[in-house]
């Protein structure tokens, strides 16, 4: 897996006036962290960020940070967090978290569902409930998202984290016993299996009926 690389540069001073300025020369400001590192504020051109992350996969992609005037600090990184302005939903801060490639993080991944299950077809509602799943493998290894195959998911079942198999090397870290997809039962088709059940078979009645004239 070929890393995407980011050009950064070292951000001097920090507060609101300075960000203000950054952004006006056209840069997003961005903090690199470290575990027990002094967290380094940073800089870079925010067409090419863009270009850039239109390009990557996953809610927490992986990049390699190169940083003009600052060398050895240069890192593979997570984007950990993406700020954005809530009028013009453009970029307008980014955390990046240090990380190791040999070493195993903790991080998040979408669950996209695919397939058009049994229940659905047969009326129920499928209800996508947990979104996200935590999981733990080597950095290199984060898959974009899990996918959950729905299409056997007949009406009243769940599908829970306990039945997911994720990629090799991955472990998933969200409890076992949570629900991620469900298929519910609409009450109109409920009602109408309930009205279904009561009903006496087919002959039954005449039959008790002719019993009861025999008497």
């Amino acid at each position: 897996m070929e890393i995407p690389v980011i050009k950064t540069q070292l951000r001097v001073k920090e507060g609101k006036a300075s960000t203000k300025k950054v952004r006006k020369e056209g840069n997003i400001p961005s903090v690199l962290y470290g575990k027990k590192e002094q967290s380094v504020p940073l800089k870079m051109d925010a067409k090419t960020f863009i270009k850039t992350l239109s390009r990557l996969e996953g809610k927490h992609p992986i990049v390699k940070l190169e940083i003009e005037g600052g060398a050895h600090l240069d890192s593979p990184a997570i984007i950990k967090e993406i700020q954005r302005d809530p009028v013009n939903n453009s970029v307008i801060h980014v955390d990046f978290q240090k990380i190791r490639l040999d070493q195993k993080i903790h991080t998040s991944v979408p669950v996209i569902i695919v397939g058009q299950s049994e229940g659905v077809k047969m009326g129920g509602v499928l209800d996508h409930q947990l979104r996200e799943l935590e999981i733990e493998c080597l950095a290199l290894q984060v898959p974009a998202h899990i996918e959950i195959d729905v299409t056997n998911l007949t009406l009243g079942r769940s599908i829970h984290v306990s039945d997911i198999t994720p990629p090799e090397g991955v472990k998933i870290l969200t409890d076992s016993d949570r629900v991620v997809v469900s298929i519910h039962v609409p009450r109109t088709l409920e009602a109408k299996r309930t009205t279904e059940e009561e009903k006496p078979e087919e002959g039954v009645e005449g039959t008790k009926e002719a019993e009861e004239e025999k008497e």
